[in-house]
């Protein structure tokens, strides 16, 4: 087993609306404790700005620039943003592609922020997939977030350590997450403002904020 980032190696799932705290659940999770190797996946980065959580953050547009990076950081700390183009087709690549490096390089919490965007129910990028199944061997710590968990890979959702979920309008949606959640799809349509169901998927506590 890896060492670094292995001792809290999860794969944590915060899904909701456009608007319902999720950046801010993200954020008080990272907060927790120092992570000293990140790559953060961020489509919207204009308006959630995750270069400003760690200083030194460098970020790139291209996988040659994020390879650059962190080849130049070894096995020491770094802080990376991936901003894509949102051209879908040519961001499953590149997705694809920087997961396969984090994955190599070991030791990384990877952020995927807005996963739908790169991501089917029943089919996901090769790099993604092969990180979901045995990135936890290699000290990989993966939050995946969406605004459209109907829309998010299914093997993403099968394998979570952890769900927290807030409001959503869309029935699909609420349907998607409440089998992870353990509670019924009515209960999670009801969520309001910031409100939030997490469950932990190894303990099988569920708890409401």
């Amino acid at each position: 087993m890896s060492k670094g980032n292995a001792n809290a190696a999860m794969i944590e799932a915060i899904m909701g609306a456009s608007g319902c705290g999720k950046t801010t659940r993200l954020v008080q999770r990272l907060n927790k404790r120092k992570r000293k190797r990140t790559v953060i996946w961020s489509p919207k980065e204009a308006q959630d700005k995750y270069a400003d959580l760690y200083p030194g953050t460098e970020t790139v547009n291209t996988v040659a620039d994020a390879l650059r990076v962190m080849r130049a950081a070894g096995k020491g700390e770094f802080h990376l943003v991936f901003v894509p183009r949102l051209i879908r087709a040519q961001d499953e690549k590149q997705f694809s592609a920087l997961c396969k490096i984090v994955t190599a390089l070991e030791n990384i919490t990877f952020i995927a922020d807005e996963l739908h965007t790169v991501t089917k129910p029943s089919w996901s990028p090769d790099g993604w997939g092969q990180m979901v199944m045995m990135g936890r061997a290699y000290g990989i710590e993966i939050f995946g977030l969406s605004q459209r968990p109907s829309s998010v890979d299914k093997n993403f959702l099968g394998n979570l350590s952890s769900i927290n979920v807030g409001r959503m309008a869309y029935e699909p949606d609420c349907k998607a997450v409440a089998p992870a959640l353990g509670v019924p799809w009515a209960e999670v349509s009801k969520l309001t403002g910031h409100q939030w169901i997490e469950r932990h998927i190894l303990s099988g506590k569920i708890t409401r904020g």
